[in-house]
C-alpha cells in the first residue's frame, strides 16, 4: 500500500512540475524507496541496490522514461549528494560502489556561448559505463565517454576523463591508472 501510494506521489509531482519536483521528492525518501520512483520511470534497477539520499537527476527531461538512460546493476551502492546526468545513457554494473559526493557528467554544453562553442567547444554527449566489482572514491567526477573497467579502484577527488583499464588503482586530476591491483 505505501508503494502504491509513493508512486501515485511520484506521479502526481511529476504530471505538475516536471522531473524537478521529482528531485525534490527523492531527497526525503528512504534509501529502499528511491529505486521504486527511478523504476516507475524508466530506470532499470537491479536487486539489492542502495541509494542514499539525497541524490539529483540532471537532463532527466530529454525522454518520455524520464530515467530511462539510468541502468543499475545488483548489489551496487550510491552514496549520499551525488549529481547523475542523464542527457547519456549510465550504465552502472554488479556490485560497484561509488561513494558520497560522485559526480557523473554525461555531455558539455556551453550554453549562449555562441563564439566559444562554434570555434572550439561544440556541444557532446557520451555514455558512461562503470564496470562490476568498482570502487569510486568521495567527490570523483567522471566526465561523458568514459569506461571504468572492472576491479577498479578510483581515488577520492579524482577527475576521470579517459577510460580506466580493469583491476587498476587510478587517482588525480586528470585521473592515470597508478598500479595493477590484479
Amino acid at each position: 500500500m505505501v508503494d502504491l501510494l509513493l508512486k501515485l506521489i511520484g506521479f502526481f509531482l511529476y504530471k505538475l512540475y516536471g522531473y524537478e519536483s521529482l528531485n525534490l521528492f527523492l531527497k526525503i525518501l528512504p534509501s529502499k524507496k528511491i529505486n521504486l520512483i527511478l523504476i516507475q520511470f524508466g530506470a532499470k534497477i537491479g536487486n539489492n541496490v542502495r541509494i542514499k539520499p539525497p541524490v539529483i537527476f540532471h537532463n532527466a527531461d530529454k525522454r518520455k522514461n524520464i530515467y530511462s538512460n539510468l541502468i543499475i546493476g545488483d548489489g551496487v551502492y550510491l552514496g549520499r549528494d551525488c549529481i547523475i546526468d542523464l542527457m547519456g545513457k549510465i550504465t552502472i554494473e554488479n556490485n560497484v560502489t561509488i561513494s558520497h559526493r560522485v559526480v557523473l557528467n554525461t555531455h558539455t554544453d556551453l550554453g549562449e556561448s555562441h563564439i566559444l562553442k562554434k570555434k572550439y567547444y561544440p556541444s557532446t554527449v557520451g555514455q558512461i559505463t562503470i564496470k562490476q566489482g568498482t570502487y569510486i572514491g568521495s567527490n570523483v567526477t567522471i566526465l561523458q565517454n568514459v569506461i571504468i573497467g572492472s576491479n577498479s579502484f578510483i581515488g577520492a577527488f579524482s577527475l576521470v576523463n579517459n577510460d580506466i583499464k580493469s583491476g587498476y588503482r587510478a587517482f588525480g586530476v586528470p585521473c592515470r591508472e597508478n598500479k595493477r591491483l590484479i
